[in-house]
C-alpha cells in the first residue's frame, strides 16, 4: 500500500529537474510577496476595526430601541 501517484516511481522523481528563476529574481519575488502580505495585514486590521465599529453601532441601536 502506498501514497504516491500510480505509475510514478520515486527514482524517476529523484532525477526530475525543477527550473528555478535566478537568485536575484527570487529575491524580487520574495520582496513583492512581503509587500503584498503587508497590504493584506493592513486590510485585515481595517476589516477587524470595521467589524468592531459595526458591533458598537448595533449595541447603541439596540440600546436606543430598548429605552
Amino acid at each position: 500500500m502506498g501514497t504516491g501517484q500510480p505509475n510514478v516511481k520515486g527514482n524517476a522523481l529523484k532525477h526530475l529537474e525543477v527550473p528555478l528563476p535566478p537568485l536575484t529574481e527570487q529575491h524580487h519575488i520574495v520582496a513583492k510577496v512581503d509587500e503584498l502580505m503587508a497590504i493584506c495585514d493592513s486590510m485585515q486590521e481595517s476589516l477587524n476595526n470595521t467589524q468592531t465599529t459595526q458591533v458598537q453601532l448595533a449595541d447603541v441601536i439596540v440600546g436606543q430601541a430598548i429605552k
